[in-house]
This record gives C-alpha cells, structure tokens and sequence, in this order.
C-alpha cells in the first residue's frame, strides 16, 4: 500500500473541486457522495440499528455536507468531519426517538395497570435491550452503542461527542446501571438477586 504524507488529505483535491463547483456544479460533490454513502450508512446503521433510520441520517448528512462543504479548511480530515457530521445527525433521530418513546410510555401507564410482565424469552430480548436503549438520553444510549457495538475505545468515543474520556467513562457506566433498572421494572426480575449481592461484598 502506497504511504502518504502525515497530514495529506487524500480528499482534498476532490474537496477542492466540489468547493469551486457549488452550489451550482455538482459533478465532485456526487463524487464524494458515491465515496462515502456506503460508509455513512453503514455507520449510522450500526448506531440506529434501523435502515430507514439510517437512510434518513444519510440524507441528512449528504445535505448537511452540501451546505456546509464550502466552508471547511482542512484543519482536520475529511473522514474525520464526516464521521462527526455522521455522529450528529444520528443524535438527533435518537433525540426523536426518545421523545416518541417517552409519549409512548406515558400513554401506556395511562392504559395499563397491571403487574409487571414476565421475563421475556430469548427471541424478544435484543428486541426488549433496542427498547430500552431508546428510553436512555441521546448521548449516553450513543455513547454506550459506540462502546459495545461499534468497539470503539473511550478515548475515541470522547473525541466524537465533544466529552472527555473520564465522562465517557461515567457515561457508559450509568448507562449500564440504568439499562439494568430499566430491564429489572420491565420484566420484574433481578432485584433479589441484587440484594443478594451486596450481602455477599
């Protein structure tokens, strides 16, 4: 594989050209976008876990780089800026995606007064986890999805939500325990077992 210079840009000669062709030339921002759609979707897939969730945070970011394009200096590479702009545009459909779960759940304590359900079988459960996820806020469920989903290290994770890495780290663990008490008054379960526990420390 050829090595190129630290802190070459392989973009940015497209980039260039895109930035002299808009708003009223597109041919090297089409470039840019058939580079990167497949990566951008794929990216916000493994966040959303939804693909028309994803196709929608694609078009989001593509019309977000056509706006945006003209401006951008190269302080950093264009990788680096998509993923970032990936990152945002996930945020905000998680952001609906709580607040429409949050309308949900009130609607159904308003229905439903009865015990809590029993444990779900092993075919509901990823289903019960993505559920759950939702009702976390945006930049925590983001946080923990990038962790152990998407493998990403804390430092990483910090670099992409403007946080640092000690609050990543504190991110992901509330996360965990809240995500545990959420599971625990769903289904009515674990909380003996936790009592236990702590006897046992």
């Amino acid at each position: 594989m050829t090595q190129r210079p630290e802190g070459v840009d392989p973009d940015r000669p497209l980039i260039e050209r895109a930035q002299e062709e808009l708003p009223y030339g597109t041919a090297a921002y089409d470039e840019l976008v058939r580079r990167y759609s497949a990566i951008v979707f794929g990216r916000a897939y493994g966040i959303l876990r939804s693909s028309s969730d994803a196709e929608e945070a694609t078009q989001d970011v593509f019309l977000a780089v056509f706006r945006n394009l003209a401006r951008f200096r190269f302080e950093r590479p264009f990788a680096h800026w998509l993923s970032t702009v990936t990152v945002n545009a996930c945020r905000m459909i998680l952001r609906r995606r709580a607040s429409d779960q949050r309308r949900r759940n009130a609607f159904e304590r308003e229905q439903i007064h009865e015990s809590p359900a029993p444990p779900p079988s092993n075919g509901t459960l990823r289903q019960l986890v993505i559920e759950l996820l939702d009702e976390l806020d945006p930049t925590t469920r983001m946080a923990m999805l990038m962790r152990y989903v998407e493998g990403y290290t804390n430092r990483e994770i910090g670099k992409q939500l403007d946080l640092s890495e000690s609050a990543v780290k504190m991110r992901v663990s509330r996360g965990s325990s809240k995500l545990r008490d959420l599971y625990e008054a769903r289904t009515g379960t674990g909380a003996g077992d936790r009592e236990d526990t702590d006897d046992d420390a």
